[in-house]
């Protein structure tokens, strides 16, 4: 079960090159009835749908998400290792650039509670950059600039918001101090070190 308020975290795994690679989500609970004790498996079906396909849209065809991993940080209680309809790869084709370069997006807040926030993307391939520059089309760009700043809707219903939460973060979390993402922007082609060789997960 979860009630209006309650954070949510999403971990999508994804392998890349040997590696294991995971962009972190947050999402609070809006719907002012709750949602049931099924509402993990109903937001995961939305989640693969509407952000990782287009995010794989992006990536090199040597990425693979294999795992949504889902739980309440509020209650500590409720997890869910989703894999329903998974694995995707990416879609991109091409020599891939080397782990650590990524597509980075950064996450607009809605007051200061917080920092913005980013998401970096793994798997930028040759055919969509020229020296560092992103070329690819501005398609799949804009989709994922959607993806990262839209609620998560379920039939007409709007039940949960997609939020920048200010860390530290433990389990359970009574409560916690957030920021809404009020945009989303494409920051071009950059890099993370966590991912590079015997860095990271």
């Amino acid at each position: 079960m979860a009630s209006l308020g309650d954070l949510l975290r999403f971990t999508d795994r994804q392998t890349f090159l040997g590696q294991t690679v995971l962009n972190v989500y947050f999402y609070r609970i809006t719907s002012i009835t709750g949602l049931d004790a099924t509402y993990l498996d109903v937001l995961g079906a939305w989640f693969v749908d509407n952000v990782i396909t287009p995010v794989a849209s992006l990536q090199s065809d040597d990425v693979s998400h294999v795992e949504l991993f889902m739980e309440s940080i509020t209650n500590g209680v409720d997890i869910n290792s989703y894999t329903t309809d998974l694995p995707i790869a990416g879609a991109a084709s091409g020599d891939n650039l080397p782990p650590y370069t990524s597509y980075g997006f950064q996450l607009i807040r809605e007051s200061r509670v917080t920092r913005n926030g980013y998401k970096r993307f793994a798997g930028v391939t040759e055919p969509n950059q020229t020296n560092g520059v992103y070329t690819g089309g501005s398609t799949p760009i804009t989709d994922i600039e959607n993806a990262l700043k839209s609620d998560i809707v379920i039939g007409l219903v709007t039940v949960a918001e997609p939020v920048i939460v200010k860390h530290p973060i433990t389990v359970p979390m009574a409560s916690y101090e957030y920021a809404s993402i009020g945009d989303c922007l494409f920051k071009g082609i950059g890099t993370q070190n966590t991912r590079k060789f015997g860095r990271g997960v």
